[in-house]
C-alpha cells in the first residue's frame, strides 16, 4: 500500500538515479515501519521545464501510505525520504517539499487481502498474504 509519487522535471533524473530513489524508499519504509519490501511502489512523475504539476513546479514527494502510526514515525518517515531524495537527486532537501496523506487500513488492500491495522499484522496475516 504504501505508495511514493516524486514529481521531477522531465529528464532531470537517469534511470540509475531512479531505482536507487526506488530502492532507498524501500528501504526507508520497510525499516521504519516494518512492511514487507513487496509492498512499496515507487512512481516518477515527469513534469515539462515551465509547466506545472499539482503540487507547482519542480520536485515534490506525495506519499500514501496506512494511518495509524505515531507522529514520531511519520515524520522521520517523510524526512528519511526527503533526505534520500535530495542526495541522489543532488537537490538541496529544502527544494523538495512533500506530504504522506493517510488512508485507514481497512480502505486498502495488498494480494486481495484487506490491511490490518500497522502493528496488527501478525504472522498469521503475512503467511496467509504470502501463500496467494
Amino acid at each position: 500500500m504504501p505508495h511514493y509519487r516524486c514529481f521531477i522535471p522531465t529528464d532531470a533524473l537517469s534511470l540509475d538515479q531512479r531505482q536507487e530513489i526506488a530502492l532507498s524508499f524501500t528501504d526507508i519504509h520497510c525499516g521504519s515501519t516494518g512492511a514487507p519490501r513487496s509492498f512499496v511502489s515507487v512512481t516518477f512523475m515527469e513534469t515539462p521545464v515551465g509547466q506545472t504539476h499539482e503540487h507547482g513546479e519542480g520536485y515534490y514527494l506525495d506519499g500514501g501510505n496506512r494511518a495509524g502510526r505515531s507522529e514520531e514515525v511519520k515524520q522521520q518517515l517523510l524526512s528519511d525520504l526527503t533526505l534520500a531524495f535530495a542526495n541522489i537527486a543532488s537537490v538541496a532537501p529544502g527544494d523538495i517539499p512533500g506530504r504522506i496523506t493517510e488512508n485507514p487500513a481497512s480502505w486498502t488492500m495488498e494480494g486481495g487481502f484487506v490491511l490490518p491495522e500497522p502493528g496488527q499484522e501478525g504472522a498469521e496475516w503475512y503467511a496467509a498474504a504470502a501463500a496467494d
